[in-house]
């Protein structure tokens, strides 16, 4: 189980009722990818993004990033809630605490993020000058109750009817006040959030004659050991299931292992897990790319910021 989880709302509208663009830019980036790199930044790597079906080009700028896309089929104008259910529900086994954020406050900072986790808490709001905000972090345990909650007030109110009251945790960051469509009265804050976005990256990937395992790889293995399906989990990484089908060759082939067990079946593809093999790759390779971040972090504050 991921110890943390992140789930980006991103179905139409937001937590104000308005409608939601998450394709709209703010300094060169679109918004739902700004906030996937914010998460991805502070170490959260199953990231859900829930979304209408009709937003292939949102799945299409994501492709790359390792997400996992959700679809929101219910008829919720106005309103995030079944959205917020419907990521929850996705993780609620997969991981020990969830952050929910709406796809239009994209500003908030890694750092935010980073002192978030570190509350205990089962249920933490960021706070600033007494207003609350987001991205909000909840325990798994409490994610039934969320669930089950029917009254009218969303979010909102599935929060308040909660037996846990909320930790409201004091942060320097107001953009976790900020929505996107206002960003432009908020120049300030856009600056200092692009001053904290700059860092260097490693894409880790194993290759034998050829590159074969890597974060698409792992999303894939990750969705296949929770879905049981790889048609399944290639339409929630958004590929195509005969590429999904020939990633899992190609690693097989370069590995020398069978990372999935298959039992074939019917239309629907059959069923499929994850061999022992594959969940050791799986592992192996998660351990290798912390701490090749973790040196190349460390490199880059010495080298670039000292």
């Amino acid at each position: 189980m991921n110890s943390v989880g992140a789930v980006i709302v991103a179905s139409g509208y937001g937590g104000h009722g308005k409608k939601q663009n998450p394709m709209e830019e703010i300094d060169d980036l679109n918004i739902a990818a700004q906030i996937v790199v914010t998460f991805q930044r502070a170490g959260i790597k199953d990231i859900v993004v829930v979304c209408k079906e009709e937003k292939e080009n949102l799945k299409k700028e994501l492709r790359g990033f390792g997400v996992s896309f959700l679809y929101d089929t219910e008829d919720n104008e106005g309103e995030m809630f079944s959205s917020v259910k419907k990521g929850l529900s996705y993780l609620e086994t997969r991981c020990e605490r969830i952050f929910v954020c709406p796809v239009e406050i994209a500003l908030f900072t890694k750092d935010t993020v980073e002192q978030l986790m570190k509350n205990p808490a089962k249920l933490v709001i960021p706070s600033v000058n007494y207003h609350a905000g987001h991205p909000i972090l909840i325990s798994a345990s409490l994610v039934a109750s969320i669930l089950g909650y029917q009254g009218e007030k969303g979010l909102r109110g599935a929060i308040q009817s909660l037996s846990v009251k909320p930790a409201y945790e004091v942060v320097k960051d107001e953009g976790i006040l900020v929505r996107a469509d206002s960003v432009k009265d908020s120049d300030e804050i856009v600056r200092q959030y692009g001053e904290t976005r700059m860092r260097a990256t490693v894409k880790v990937r194993l290759t034998n004659r050829k590159p074969f395992f890597g974060p698409g790889m792992v999303t894939l293995l990750r969705e296949i050991e929770s879905l049981g399906s790889v048609r399944e989990a290639s339409e929630k990484t958004g590929i195509s299931y005969s590429k999904a089908w020939s990633m899992i060759r190609d690693a097989e082939r370069e590995s020398g292992q069978t990372l999935v067990e298959r039992q074939p079946g019917g239309k629907f593809g059959g069923a499929a897990s994850v061999s022992k093999a594959g969940k050791e790759m799986l592992e192996k390779y998660e351990q290798l790319e912390q701490a090749v971040e973790s040196y190349t972090t460390k490199k880059y504050q010495e080298i670039f910021q000292n």
